[in-house]
């Protein structure tokens, strides 16, 4: 039989309503255009995110069988082989999926499965894994904006950079938690940096207003996620993790009020994202 909740955490489904605020701000800084190109491009971007997951685990089991006895495939809920057909399947599909959208669509579908096979094949030895991880959500806009109607343009690549920096940091907490536990502060400068260049970003477009609004908004989640991790006078990393991944939705968020007029529609959908994130959290592990 299949068990369903240990395909939910090996996925890390908790953490796919922040896939799909990714393509939504990727969506909208390339101008859109039909929308069941989107509800097609959010789709392939959860299958092969949901596909990388079940890659992790598969590339990990080894390491999980001594220090994560509690994953999936050491408890024996799933078999090893049948984790890699289904990574494969799904990866498979999602790159089918947006193939035919065009020849840039294909190419940074194959490349962001480059980029997930290759991050998972040298996380657990190298520190190389910290970028690769970044860069996936890198492309993912690069992916959307390929399809969209204007395609990527400034806005979307400077999107792209300030999603980088934040999941590069979001990954060197993550790196550390599981190795030295020591917080690595390149980790740290790539985290916060966002916050100053998107209030840049802000006054240079004129949407002061906006941007402070957003900025305002995700760095005071950031600043509770690390206040919230503090144990006495010891900073849990573990802890951080979880409530920053959640952020993305709210740099996303931040991103748009920077460059764009105000939307109520558009941040409540944004903020509808962050807070499935969160309510999925508390059934489905983040990491």
């Amino acid at each position: 039989m299949v068990n369903t909740r240990a395909l939910l955490v090996l996925g890390r489904v908790s953490n796919l309503s922040t896939v799909w605020s990714n393509c939504l701000c990727a969506w909208i800084l390339a101008d859109g255009g039909v929308w069941p190109a989107f509800w097609i491009l959010m789709l392939s971007a959860s299958l092969m995110y949901i596909g990388g997951m079940y890659l992790n685990d598969y590339c990990d089991a080894e390491f999980d069988a001594v220090h994560r006895k509690e994953r999936p495939i050491p408890a024996g809920q799933v078999t090893r082989s049948g984790v890699l057909t289904l990574c494969i399947s799904f990866l498979v599909l999602g790159v089918l999926l947006v193939g035919w959208m065009g020849p840039w669509a294909a190419f940074f579908a194959l490349f962001l499965v480059f980029l997930i096979v290759a991050y998972n094949w040298v996380h657990k030895k190298s520190a190389w894994g910290v970028p690769l991880m970044a860069a996936c959500r890198l492309v993912i806009y690069f992916l959307v904006g390929s399809v969209a109607v204007v395609g990527l343009g400034l806005d979307g690549v400077s999107a792209a950079i300030l999603m980088f920096l934040y999941v590069f940091g979001i990954t060197s907490l993550a790196r550390n938690e599981s190795t030295s536990g020591s917080i690595p502060r390149i980790g740290v400068v790539a985290l916060l940096l966002p916050i100053p260049l998107l209030l840049i970003l802000g006054f240079e477009s004129g949407y002061w207003l906006g941007a402070i609004f957003g900025v305002g908004l995700f760095a005071s989640w950031v600043w509770w996620a690390f206040w919230r991790a503090n144990i006495g006078t010891r900073l849990i990393l573990g802890k951080t993790i979880g409530p920053l991944l959640a952020g993305i939705c709210l740099l996303d968020l931040a991103i748009l009020c920077c460059v764009r007029p105000f939307s109520a529609s558009l941040t409540g959908t944004l903020l509808t994202f962050f807070v499935l994130a969160l309510i999925a959290q508390r059934r489905i592990p983040a990491t």
